[in-house]
């Protein structure tokens, strides 16, 4: 499948796809021809091919980053590639990703492969006591081989700034390999807006306002010769991110869901849970269950609740929409958000 994404404008509408699948990789790529010939073979080898979905979204690329994917990609029965029409940024480009992706778990590494493909068995493994697992070169167990002194200093710098701003307790929130379960993954980056290399900032910033679990990982990371990081003008964007990760929370995007009111809770969750997708979060709350539909439209969000109040004769179902910050202010119960 290759699309100009409904995702570039943030939302999932419908595509005919197989059924769902256990784990879904998004790989961002922008001018990424020469490291991807290399990068994308061993990760071929590493997946079991019909339990993993791998989503390359090509940044607006102006060489041939499209079709090598194509290439070594092709050989895949679930492969997804989109295009952006031009170039948005690293943050855009994994949201595009996620925002297409239906696997149970949704994770995304960088196209150089800097972080070798074999640690994502620890990382999704960390999953099972977390719903959100990051890879870290900060942690002592992890094996870092040609990082320059003016990256380590960068990294640590900007985690420090990020510690003290937004109360992120993490020593590398940067490093691009990270894996989330499929509905927190959806929840996170729904209505999300930094583009580019802050993007992981607000995500993980999103995450611990809602008191989510983050489980830090050791990697092996290789400096790939290559890097689209401007030192200078990056390091500046990403400071300006932080502070619009701290100031924009006032015009998050409402999620769209469907309420069940007229029966017990976890009843009505459990009903509600095996009538939608598994990357779609159900919450209840003492009136009830709700079951929301993150980086999905409106309209799709209509046809859902049609669709299960035809599975659900003789329940009260009704469209619900809910703000990030109500959330945050805990009126729901997000114990089982991540199962």
């Amino acid at each position: 499948m290759i699309a100009e994404s409904p995702a570039a404008v943030g939302y999932d509408e419908p595509v005919a796809r197989p059924a769902p699948t256990r784990l879904s990789l998004v790989i961002p790529a922008f001018n990424e021809e020469a490291r991807l010939a290399d990068g994308l073979p061993k990760l071929v080898e590493l997946i079991p091919p019909y339990e993993t979905e791998v989503i390359l979204v090509d940044d607006g690329s102006s060489d041939g980053t499209l079709d090598v994917a194509r290439r070594f990609l092709d050989r895949l029965p679930n492969r997804v590639l989109i295009r952006l029409p031009r170039n948005r940024g690293k943050g855009a480009a994994v949201r595009a990703g996620v925002v297409q992706a239906r696997g149970e778990v949704i994770g995304y590494l960088d196209a150089d492969m800097a972080t070798d493909p074999r640690d994502l068995v620890r990382l999704v493994d960390a999953l099972r006591c977390s719903p959100i697992a990051v890879g870290s070169r900060a942690l002592k167990a992890s094996m870092i081989e040609k990082k320059s002194r003016h990256r380590s200093l960068m990294t640590r710098s900007f985690a420090l700034l990020v510690s003290s701003a937004l109360d992120l307790p993490m020593r590398d929130t940067q490093c691009g390999f990270k894996a989330f379960h499929g509905s927190v993954a959806k929840l996170l980056f729904h209505g999300a807006t930094v583009d580019r290399f802050g993007f992981d900032v607000e995500v993980l910033s999103r995450a611990a306002r809602l008191g989510l679990r983050v489980e830090e990982v050791p990697v092996r990371w290789t400096d790939v010769a290559g890097s689209k990081v401007r030192k200078l003008a990056d390091s500046l964007n990403m400071l300006l991110d932080v502070g619009r990760t701290r100031r924009d929370r006032a015009t998050e995007l409402p999620i769209q869901g469907v309420a069940v009111t007229d029966a017990d809770p976890r009843e009505c969750a459990r009903i509600l849970r095996s009538s939608v997708r598994q990357v779609d979060t159900v919450l209840s709350w003492e009136g009830g269950a709700v079951a929301l539909f993150p980086c999905m439209a409106p309209t799709t969000a209509a046809a859902m609740q049609r669709r299960i109040q035809g599975k659900l004769v003789g329940k009260r179902v009704e469209r619900a929409e809910l703000t990030f910050g109500a959330l945050e202010r805990g009126f729901y119960d997000l114990a089982g958000a991540g199962d």
